[in-house]
Parts: C-alpha cells; sequence; structure tokens
C-alpha cells in the first residue's frame, strides 16, 4: 500500500443493490446496504479524500461463466425473465433460501461487479484497498446450484482472474457460516489459501467446513477450517484467529489478501449462535488490516448479516479502521434509520458462566490442536 496513514481505498456500492426483495418473509434484507450507506455519510466517512466511489459495473456473462456451468447461468437468466422452465430446483433456484424473483440475474451481476469493480483497482494499483459490502453473500454458491442466498459466487469469480494473472491469494470468511462455495471453487488449487472461522457445522447451515477439509491434489493442505463452538465470545474468537490466521497468512505470503467480512457472527443476529461484539468484529478488521498493508494488496466484500444496526455499524467501523479514520463513539444524531441507536460499540453480553465456558473452551481448543495437527506442517509451522 502507498501508506498506512491514508490508504486510497475504492468503496464499490450501487443504491440498486438495497432496493430489490427476494421474497417478503426472507432473512436478507437488502435496505441493510442503505442503512449502512446513511450511516457512513452521516460520519463523514463518504467524503474523506482517500476514500473514492466508483460507480460498479456489472459483471460479463463470460466472467461469470468462469465460475458456473453454463446451463446454470442460463436458467437462472432464463428464470430471472419471467420465464417458466421444468426441473429448476436441480439448480437450487425456488427454495426458500433461493427464490426467483423477476430481476435476479441482473441484479446478481451488478453485486458480482461490485466486486469485480473494487479488485480491478486493487489490481490496477489505482487503489490500495477495495471494499464492495454487497458482495460476500453469495459464497454459498456452487458451480452448478444456487445455495444460501447465494446465486453467483461473487468471490470466485474476482479470485479467476487475479489467478489467471498469476498472483496467488489469501481468501479469510469470517462469516458465521463456513465458505463452502470458494473453499469449492480451489479445493485442488494451491494458488488460493482458503481460510474460514466458522460456527461448526453441527449446529449451522451448510453443515460442512469441518477441520478435516483440507482440499486434495494440489490444493492438499490450502483449505483451511476453523469451526467454533456456539456462543463462541470475543476472547475465544480471537484467540483462534491469532492461533491460525496470522501464522498462516505469513507464511504463505499471498500477493493479494481477499476477505469476507460477514458480521452474522454478532450476538444479536437471528440466525446464528457465535456472539461477537461490533468491537470485537472491528478488532478483526484491524488485524486483517495490518496484514493488507504488509501484504500489499487487500480486497474486501460484505457476507450474511441479518441484524440490520449490526450490519450498519460494523461495516461502517470497517470502513473507518480501513481509511485509518477515527469515528465517534456516539452514533451520529443525524442518523435516524433506528430509533434508539446512540453507540457504535456494544455493551458485551454477559459472559458465559461455568460449565458453558469450560465447555466452549474445550470445543474450541480440540479445533486448533486439529488444525495445528493438520494443515501447519504443510507450511512448516
Amino acid at each position: 500500500m502507498t501508506g498506512q496513514d491514508h490508504p486510497r481505498i475504492a468503496f464499490a456500492y450501487a443504491d440498486e443493490l438495497s432496493e430489490y426483495q427476494l421474497s417478503p418473509q426472507h432473512p436478507l434484507q437488502p435496505i441493510r446496504l442503505k442503512h449502512m450507506h446513511e450511516l457512513m455519510q452521516a460520519t463523514g466517512l463518504i467524503d474523506l479524500p482517500n476514500i473514492s466511489s466508483p460507480h460498479p459495473r456489472s459483471a460479463t456473462r463470460g466472467e461469470i461463466e468462469s465460475a458456473h456451468d453454463l446451463d446454470y447461468v442460463f436458467n437462472v437468466s432464463a428464470v430471472s425473465d419471467g420465464s417458466l422452465l421444468p426441473d429448476t430446483s436441480k439448480f437450487g433456484l425456488g427454495t426458500s433460501d433461493n427464490p426467483i424473483w423477476t430481476g435476479m440475474y441482473d441484479t446478481t451481476a451488478l453485486c458480482v461487479g461490485t466486486t469485480l469493480t473494487a479488485s480491478e483497482l486493487v489490481m490496477s494499483g489505482k487503489a490500495d484497498i477495495g471494499f464492495a459490502p454487497a458482495g460476500g453473500v453469495h459464497h454459498h454458491a456452487m458451480r452448478r446450484y444456487a445455495s444460501g442466498f447465494g446465486i453467483f459466487n461473487d468471490a470466485v469469480i474476482a479470485m479467476n482472474a487475479m489467478v489467471n494473472a498469476g498472483l496467488r491469494i489469501a481468501y479469510v470468511d469470517i462469516d458465521c457460516h463456513h465458505g463452502d462455495g470458494v473453499q469449492a471453487g480451489y479445493y485442488d488449487s494451491d494458488q488460493v489459501l482458503t481460510i474460514s472461522i466458522h460456527e461448526s457445522g453441527q449446529w449451522l447451515f451448510p453443515g460442512t467446513g469441518r477441520v478435516q477439509e483440507i482440499g486434495e491434489y494440489d490444493g492438499l493442505g490450502y483449505s483451511v477450517n476453523i469451526p467454533l463452538a456456539p456462543y463462541t465470545q470475543d476472547p475465544e474468537w480471537h484467540a483462534a484467529f491469532d492461533e491460525v490466521i496470522t501464522p498462516l497468512i505469513k507464511t504463505f505470503k499471498p500477493d493479494v489478501l481477499f476477505t469476507q467480512l460477514g458480521i452474522d457472527t454478532h450476538f444479536q443476529d437471528p440466525l446464528t449462535h457465535i456472539s461477537l461484539t461490533t468491537q470485537g468484529f472491528n478488532l478483526a478488521i484491524k488485524k486483517l488490516a495490518k496484514l493488507g498493508f504488509e501484504i500489499g494488496k487487500w480486497v474486501a466484500v460484505g457476507g450474511g448479516g441479518y441484524d440490520l444496526s449490526a450490519v450498519a455499524r460494523s461495516w461502517t467501523m470497517a470502513l473507518a479502521t480501513m481509511a485509518n479514520f477515527n469515528l465517534p463513539k456516539e452514533v451520529p444524531a443525524a442518523f435516524k434509520s433506528f430509533k434508539g441507536l446512540t453507540k457504535f460499540a456494544d455493551q458485551p453480553p454477559a459472559r458465559n458462566e461455568s460449565p458453558y465456558l469450560a465447555e466452549i473452551q474445550q470445543f474450541n481448543s480440540k479445533t486448533l490442536d486439529e488444525v495445528r495437527t493438520l494443515i501447519f506442517p504443510k507450511f512448516r509451522i
């Protein structure tokens, strides 16, 4: 990066990405991005001289097909325009998680385009950090089917272009759900080190992400999973981060850091059970920022997050951390989307009482022991 004090940040965002609806009951509410953007504006973040706001382009059909089969892309495009096709369920379409809605293809292509816009500006040297908060939520999308709210896997599409350019990437996914679609995209590759720290699949969708999923062929050892116990709080989560993620990235020495910054790890999230605070989340951003500065290229996308206040505050805090900008402790009075919201930081939930804390620590310690056994020898750690 050109300078740690004032890194050049490309914030790729479009209002259109907050203006659609998957279904009236769907937990993913795109309006969360509108609230986030309004909070960023209220703090003055968007007006900082080192933050640019390029309007994103849409991903091309060819770019999407770099990560997805042609018949799947055709089906998404067709049903998006209202066509009735037989057996769309085999592509994961028309489920409660992935309903069919008018304009799905174009909106998702624009979402992918935000990630591509951010990554291209970083790759070209025009930005040190690219942040596309609309991206990342598609990290469950597979080559032939939609999954877990994901249609086209923007992270895989963007990283495919980087791999084709000869770059090695460290992908870090801090979403509460295992980043299975991205892992699948590079399971046999040694060009992308995928690291996912998540709530164990014993309790949470998609049911994958065991430590033993370590890659295959050339990718053996390059898929790293850190499944944690439900109700893991800030101290235990960061202990796992520090134990595994930092030393692996420093040893791998990537050309690019690519991070998925899901905030469904928040203790008030309605779909998950990890119990991070906004300040615990932002501490992770600070650690990633340090790694990003050392590597020199950092692309960040959003991800899950179903408590709207946590999303707005956390991604605003993340952008401020990227820009090395000190947010006020108080939420600006000009931000009126949520009544009674006064502070960026949370009052932490009560610490788990024994024996539950002991059980959580025991589960997480077992995970770390397994990672040390299965992964660390590959990197001579």
